[in-house]
């Protein structure tokens, strides 16, 4: 049986809205479909469970992420250590705003599906994607944090600015830490000031972590 494209879209943006009104808790197929005007048999004949269906619709709330790497990797002004860790700042804050759709994404347990429900995804908006460059690519597909890092690093070992051991370090040891402040925040309602502040410190260890496994002398400073 044939699929309606635009129908799937249109679910997904159904979706996407009521995770901005109500939050991830309050999804199901039967109110999806009553909004959509449909059955839930016809939701399933496009997604294979509500999980797919949410995670999908989770993806749009990686795009502030992404179109900051694309702006992030024009930059001529920084260093690619500098790059990773503004690329660093930008994702713990907007992880930390979006903490439900990003735990989902990442630490939930259909987790290892993000990165074909993001491939998925970009087919269905492909406007999007017509923007993305090889670098930014690489990481919108990948559902690994710790590749997500080390790919960050592994241009910058190639300048000197670390080597290749502290590189794999660096990034187990950054993901480690983003997953430990992240997660100490789960389930707990923040105000903005507490979300700025937990994203602040969670930001302060990695770099800490990058002044003690960067060459000396290396700038980390940025000036955004």
């Amino acid at each position: 049986m044939k699929l309606n494209s635009d129908r799937k879209i249109e679910y997904v943006r159904i979706t996407s809205k009521i995770l901005e009104e109500e939050g991830i808790e309050a999804v199901t197929i039967r109110k999806v479909a009553a909004r959509a005007g449909c059955t839930s048999a016809v939701l399933y004949r496009h997604f294979e469970n509500k999980g797919h269906l949410t995670m999908l619709a989770c993806i749009r709330f990686l795009e502030p992420y992404i179109y900051a790497l694309m702006k992030n990797s024009e930059r001529k002004d920084i260093s690619l250590i500098q790059r990773d860790l503004l690329n660093w700042k930008c994702f713990i804050g907007e992880a930390f705003r979006n903490r439900p759709y990003y735990e989902f994404m990442f630490f939930g347990n259909q987790r290892e599906e993000l990165e074909e429900c993001a491939y998925e995804y970009y087919q269905m908006f492909p406007d999007i994607q017509k923007s993305f460059d090889a670098f930014t690519a690489s990481i919108a597909f990948s559902s690994d944090l710790h590749e997500r890092a080390v790919f960050y690093l592994r241009s910058a070992v190639h300048t000197g600015m670390l080597t290749s051991e502290n590189a794999m370090l660096l990034g187990r040891l950054s993901v480690a830490v983003f997953k430990g402040s992240f997660m100490e925040y789960a389930g707990i309602a923040m105000t903005e000031t507490e979300i700025r502040m937990a994203s602040e410190e969670c930001y302060q260890l990695i770099y800490s972590l990058y002044k003690q496994y960067v060459e000396p002398g290396t700038k980390l400073e940025i000036d955004e």
